[in-house]
């Protein structure tokens, strides 16, 4: 079973003896009334069910139409920017994948050949130093 039980401010408690003795100056309670004041002003606007767009359309109000004319241009201009190097960007690499690769995959080949080249010539002179006279019979038959 639940119990309620009611619990007192403790702002209330430090200025009743205050009061009671007298010794309070009124500049004080003011000002601490005006504390308590300012405190549920700010608890009456906020709202925990606004989104951050309510928030942001709320800014209207509080910046002037020439300064959001600039700052909307100034976004503009920025996301125009952005648009365009994205595009330069996709245009070079398109680029040097259609370019470059072909070209790279040729060079690699012509290497390969030199390679291939090169060791049949290897074979062949290794194969004069093991039997010299082996082309020769060869080119007599024929």
């Amino acid at each position: 079973m639940v119990k309620l039980s009611q619990v007192e401010d403790e702002s209330s408690f430090q200025e009743q003896p205050a009061n009671a003795s007298g010794a309070a100056p009124a500049k004080e309670t003011q000002a601490e009334e005006s504390d308590s004041e300012s405190d549920s002003d700010f608890d009456d606007d906020f709202d925990e069910n606004e989104t951050i767009y309510e928030r942001i359309v709320a800014l209207k109000d509080i910046i002037p139409p020439n300064q959001r004319n600039s700052l909307s241009n100034f976004a503009s201009s920025i996301k125009s920017g952005i648009n365009a190097s994205g595009s330069y960007l996709w245009i070079i690499t398109s680029s040097v994948l259609l370019l470059g690769v072909p070209a790279i995959l040729a060079i690699q080949a012509e290497a390969q050949m030199k390679e291939m080249e090169k060791q049949f010539t290897l074979q062949q002179s290794a194969q004069d130093v093991l039997a010299p006279g082996t082309e020769n019979k060869d080119e007599k038959k024929a």
